[in-house]
C-alpha cells in the first residue's frame, strides 16, 4: 500500500484532495496486470487494447493539477477550473487513438468517407462523428462525480440510457 505524499489538514478547501492517495488508479491497473494465468479462463472480460497519450506539453493540461503550499506552509493539491475541459480533450485524443483498433469497418468508413469529401472535394459537411457504442458490449464510466460524468456524455454523445449505471452508482456510493 502506498503512503501519500502528504496528509493534508483541511485549512484551504480547495487543497483538499493532498490527503487522498491519487495514485490508487495506478495500483488498480497493476493488481489488474498481475492477475494469475491459471485465472485467465475464469475471467469475465479481457482487456484487448490499452491507449496512452502524453498531453503535458500543452500549458492548460500541465497546470490542471499542481501540488503547492498554502498559505501557512501546508502543501496540497489544487485543481484548475480547467481541469474537466482537459480531461474531456484527454478522453477525446484517447478515443480517436482507439477508433482504427476497435470500430467497425462500416464506421471507418464513413469517417473515412466524410474527411476525403470535406478535404479533397471541398464539400461543407460536418465532420463524421463515429458510433463508438458499436464498437463495445460493455464500457464502465468512471462515477467521479457529475461533472466527469456530464463531460464524458457530451464528448461520446452517450444517451441517458448509456449514463444510468455510472449515475446511479454516484448516487447510491458517491464519488469513486
Amino acid at each position: 500500500m502506498k503512503i501519500p505524499l502528504s496528509l493534508y489538514v483541511l485549512h484551504e478547501y480547495s487543497k483538499l484532495l493532498g490527503g487522498m492517495d491519487c495514485s490508487a488508479g495506478w495500483e488498480g491497473l497493476q493488481y489488474c496486470s498481475l492477475i494469475k494465468r491459471s485465472d485467465r479462463r475464469r475471467s469475465k472480460y479481457q482487456l484487448v487494447h490499452t491507449v496512452r497519450t502524453q498531453k503535458g506539453a500543452d500549458d492548460k493540461c500541465f497546470a490542471c493539477v499542481t501540488q503547492e503550499e498554502d498559505s501557512i506552509g501546508k502543501v496540497g493539491v489544487t485543481l484548475s477550473k480547467d481541469l474537466m475541459a482537459v480531461a474531456g480533450d484527454a478522453l477525446k485524443t484517447n478515443v480517436t487513438t482507439l477508433r482504427p483498433l476497435v470500430l467497425p469497418m462500416s464506421e471507418q468508413l464513413l469517417f473515412f468517407a466524410t474527411l476525403v469529401g470535406k478535404k479533397l472535394f471541398k464539400m461543407k459537411v460536418k465532420p463524421y462523428i463515429p458510433d463508438f457504442k458499436l464498437a463495445f458490449e460493455h464500457f464502465c464510466i468512471h462515477a467521479g462525480g457529475r461533472a466527469v460524468l456530464d463531460e464524458v456524455e457530451n464528448n461520446l454523445q452517450l444517451s441517458e440510457w448509456h449514463m444510468e449505471p455510472s449515475r446511479m452508482t454516484l448516487y447510491r456510493f458517491g464519488n469513486t
